[in-house]
């Protein structure tokens, strides 16, 4: 109401005739229904103009940093544990899948986004609007967004839930998930630089200790962690509020807007963050991971077709405990020759897959 009666103020004076804030301003609406379309409208565009477009853009810098980096083996690693080696590509293309099918996700829960309220009025019988108000109002508000919108199906359903919102929250919950995921890889990743992983270099964009001198930390990851964190509450408070539609009208709608919104610019904002200051700018340490790889005692999973699992165990074992190349001792056990023992356990010939 504060709104239509700011808008007939200045249309008074503007116009030089009285306009009413209930009888012009509000004609042939109601707050139940102005404001969940509102939101259907305000999310629509935000996901179309804001968060698609960066998600993308962090697509398209994966893709050039897989291709960065094609031709690096490193070691992979299950409970946070060595195991086989894979391409360092493989690992960025799983991160890419991931991202491509929650884009797919958030474009199928914009759908119903697109499906307009408005029309519905006080409780959704549409009063005191004409009939075709909802469909005349949806295709202007195509015309002036460019987006697909339509009247709702069936008013009571859009006044009194917030289904297309909540599912809406809840992909982009998804993909925060995801990105939270690669944001602490690549934490994992840059850790050391002289006891932890120490595989890529994270671009140092500020002191990372007031007390430690040289130290630099991995804030974008944790930033964009911290972001992704916060729409996972989002994404919880949307759902408790979803479920206050009591009777004809969900009351909870200004929580639901406010969180939602700001759960579109937080993982916006995380994506192209995440791109331009993380995985373009990122640099990868060959030396330490090649180091790593060619010390990886899990290599010997590749000799169990031939010696079998035991001996196989045995030899990385005593390759971990006395320091020694998985090779080195797999030719003392074993008396494969090395030849063939470096064609058995070449990393890069391991991240193939499927027996020959």
């Amino acid at each position: 109401m504060n709104a239509n009666e700011v808008i007939a103020n200045i249309a008074t004076k503007r116009a030089r005739v009285k306009i009413h804030p209930n009888d012009h301003v509000n004609m042939s609406q109601s707050s139940n229904d102005v404001i969940p379309t509102a939101i259907h409208i305000s999310a629509a565009i935000d996901i179309s103009r804001l968060l698609l477009p960066k998600l993308n853009l962090l697509l398209k810098e994966l893709q050039k940093k897989k291709s960065v980096v094609a031709k690096i083996t490193k070691t992979g690693r299950t409970h946070l544990m060595d195991a086989m080696p894979l391409n360092f590509s493989q690992e960025l293309s799983g991160w890419i899948a991931q991202l491509e099918d929650q884009k797919k996700y958030i474009e199928l829960a914009l759908n119903p986004i697109l499906s307009l309220p408005q029309g519905g009025t006080a409780i959704g019988t549409g009063i005191n609007a004409p009939k075709q108000f909802g469909k005349i109002f949806a295709e202007e508000a195509s015309k002036l967004t460019k987006l697909r919108f339509k009247t709702s199906s069936n008013y009571f359903k859009s006044l009194s839930s917030q289904d297309a919102a909540t599912n809406l929250s809840t992909a982009v919950k998804n993909l925060s998930l995801v990105i939270l995921k690669i944001s602490n890889d690549l934490r994992w990743m840059n850790s050391g630089p002289m006891n932890g992983l120490s595989e890529i270099e994270l671009e140092a964009l500020q002191p990372g200790s007031s007390i430690m001198p040289g130290k630099v930390n991995p804030v974008v990851s944790e930033a964009v962690m911290m972001a992704a964190a916060d729409v996972m509450g989002n994404d919880l408070t949307i759902s408790y509020a979803n479920q206050s539609g009591n009777f004809q009208l969900n009351v909870m709608l200004p929580v639901i807007a406010y969180n939602l919104l700001k759960s579109i610019t937080l993982m916006a904002n995380s994506c192209e963050f995440l791109a331009q200051k993380g995985i373009r700018t990122f640099k990868v340490n060959k030396e330490n991971i090649s180091l790593s790889v060619s010390k990886n005692p899990i290599l010997v999973t590749a000799l169990n077709r031939e010696i079998g699992y035991e001996k196989a165990a045995l030899i990385a074992k005593k390759a971990y405990k006395e320091n020694r190349s998985v090779i080195e001792v797999a030719h003392e056990i074993t008396g494969i020759q090395i030849k063939k023992l470096k064609s058995i356990l070449n990393p890069a010939n391991l991240t193939k897959g499927g027996l020959k």
